[in-house]
């Protein structure tokens, strides 16, 4: 029930922060040009045209590395809201003096209107393009990649939100598997049949890949696959009283996710 208590409490919280906190800030249709992207494209494009190709290349490049929008345009500010249960997660472009002042508007209405306080240590700002926030498990960051391009030439995920499987999520998964380190097999498993031995490794594999399906990183359970299948594979050993290498010959893969890897 604690979701669902947390959803009816906090409603008054998501209605102040629609209404009143994101429309306070939140201004500019889109951020301006940046000028000293415009003029070294320009200046590029005068040297290519008057056969200074080296050096219109050299420009070009270095363009490439310059917002083509001024991150700092003090007209420009946007405020997103997200919440699940009683976790959530606030996003704002715009300077660190204003996100700590939206912090003590927040901290000032839950004390004030709901009789809550925020928990210091949990309650962070961060700069999204050199570290992460932490949110239901992600991590969540800004990407910045200049040599990620589409057809024509321009980039396509600088700025764009990221998710991420976090490092430590990886470790604490593997930690029931092994035991000084290597996987080990699971006696507590070894009364229970084969089917179902392996119906538990997989279900339990499967569940946490999925959960983790929008990081663009989900590559990092590869260690965990590993991990598991071996220890899987000691535990049908065990079971069977048969070599590890046995178990591969009559089982095969005994780890995948639904799109086969």
């Amino acid at each position: 029930m604690s979701p669902v208590l947390a959803n009816a409490y906090l409603n008054r919280f998501d209605q102040w922060i629609e209404n009143t906190l994101i429309r306070a800030h939140t201004r500019g249709d889109k951020r301006r040009a940046n000028p000293a992207y415009a003029v070294t494209n320009v200046r590029a494009h005068w040297l290519g045209k008057h056969g200074r190709h080296a050096a219109a290349r050299a420009l070009r490049a270095q363009a490439k590395a310059m917002p083509s929008v001024d991150p700092y345009d003090p007209d420009y500010r946007r405020l997103r809201y997200v919440r699940y249960a009683d976790d959530w997660l606030l996003g704002f472009a715009g300077p660190r003096a204003e996100a700590e002042a939206i912090k003590r508007q927040v901290a000032e209405f839950l004390h004030d209107e709901l009789k809550l306080d925020l928990s210091a240590p949990k309650t962070l700002i961060t700069h999204a393009r050199t570290e992460a926030a932490h949110f239901l498990g992600y991590e969540v960051g800004v990407l910045q990649q200049n040599t990620a391009r589409d057809q024509a030439g321009r980039r396509i995920i600088n700025g764009v939100i990221g998710l991420t499987v976090p490092p430590a999520v990886v470790r604490t998964k593997c930690t029931s598997y092994l035991a000084h380190g290597k996987p080990i097999h699971r006696a507590e498993r070894l009364h229970d049949s084969v089917f179902s031995i392996v119906e538990q490794y997989q279900a339990e594999f499967r569940g946490v890949v999925e959960y983790y399906r929008l990081a663009y990183n989900v590559h990092r359970f590869t260690r965990l696959k590993w991990v598991m299948e071996q220890s899987l594979t000691k535990t049908l050993a065990h079971k069977l009283q048969i070599s590890v290498p046995k178990v591969y010959d009559r089982f095969g893969a005994l780890l995948h996710t639904p799109n086969g890897s």
